[in-house]
């Protein structure tokens, strides 16, 4: 079947809505697809590992908007995994995948990308009436029967009503410690000095000393804030006058390094007085309480 070239460095290319991707063509390599869905998923993919922090600037948390980036799947349609908390939305038109890739590169500083796209000449008129694709034309939203969700960013009347509405819904397994749940309430084991913490209504813990209930923490922070806590790395001095996080290899001088997601190194040699001064600090870059997140035995 005959195909042709789309080169996204071009200022602009003309796609037809009935042109099917047969592969992605990226620094020299092709790798074959069935449909945009996939090429997209393999192009944001690919782009991630070169330029995890701009993928990471493209996420947005408010739900109120239309981003083919998110950190959570609220109101995506189909979502696909590209890190531990970054999803991309691949129901998208032809036109609209390109548009978006190049985002990426313009974001990134690439003015001439080498990534390409071969697509199958149509054997059809575009005129020719077909019948609707989903991947292309997708339904509306339904709310009724949808999923409750409990997330940080609702108001506290949000939250109490998702709850209400969690215990009519057909529970599956899931890690999130609700107080509605079966086990919730009973006695935890009482061994001194354990330290738990609570982060988007998932308890960690019981921890034997407060660096490994830190080094938790940074982990869960990494993964569920990644834009925020990115932004720090380097930048935050504690009271002893030392740095706390740092990116790559920067990190050779830590005294105790620990790696966290996105290559980000984390050192926890520092007294339990100054890991509390820590937790605190990096809590509330990402717009948390302490004392709604930390508890301990």
């Amino acid at each position: 079947m005959p195909t042709r070239i789309i080169d996204l460095a071009a200022k602009s290319q003309e796609i037809k809505e009935n042109e099917m991707p047969a592969a992605l063509i990226y620094l020299g390599e092709r790798a074959p697809v069935r449909d945009w869905q996939e090429l997209f998923f393999v192009a944001v993919k690919c782009l991630y590992t070169e330029f995890p922090d701009t993928i990471n600037s493209l996420c947005s948390t408010d739900p109120t908007r239309t981003l083919f980036l998110r950190t959570n799947t609220i109101e995506m349609e189909c979502p696909k995994k590209i890190a531990p908390i970054i999803y991309l939305e691949t129901r998208r038109t032809p036109a609209q995948i390109v548009k978006a890739i190049k985002i990426i590169f313009n974001r990134a500083g690439i003015r001439n990308p080498k990534m390409q796209i071969e697509v199958y000449e149509p054997l059809y008129e575009e005129n020719f009436s077909l019948p609707p694709v989903e991947t292309f034309s997708p339904p509306k939203k339904k709310f009724k029967n949808q999923k409750p969700v409990l997330h940080l960013n609702q108001t506290i009347e949000e939250m109490l009503a998702a709850l209400d509405a969690m215990e009519n819904y057909p529970q599956k397994n899931s890690k999130v410690v609700l107080p509605h749940e079966e086990n919730f309430g009973k006695v935890e084991p009482t061994v001194f000095g354990s330290l738990f913490f609570v982060l988007e209504g998932e308890r960690y813990g019981p921890f034997d000393n407060e660096k490994n209930r830190y080094v938790a923490l940074m982990q869960c922070l990494a993964e569920l804030y990644p834009y925020q806590i990115l932004k720090e790395a380097g930048h935050h001095i504690n009271s002893q006058h030392r740095l706390t996080l740092m990116k790559g290899g920067s990190y050779l001088y830590f005294r105790e390094p620990v790696e966290l997601p996105n290559n980000l190194f984390l050192d926890k040699d520092f007294p339990d007085r100054v890991l509390v001064e820590n937790e605190r600090y990096y809590l509330s870059r990402c717009g948390l309480h302490f004392e709604t997140v930390m508890f301990g035995a």
